[in-house]
């Protein structure tokens, strides 16, 4: 599961930059593992779904 402190941390980089970021560091994940990365975890973490 990945966390930001966007938009506290703007100053620092964009939300683009943000985003792109945790794009690439997953890029070698299957798409179940990017999914549960990038959004099934926090689903279920915090009772989303």
């Amino acid at each position: 599961m990945f966390e930001s402190n966007f938009p506290v941390d703007k100053g620092s980089y964009s939300y683009v930059n943000g985003w792109n970021a945790f794009k690439r560091l997953t890029a070698h994940a299957g798409p179940s593992e990017r999914d549960a990365l990038l959004r099934g975890t926090v689903t279920r973490a915090y009772r989303l779904g």
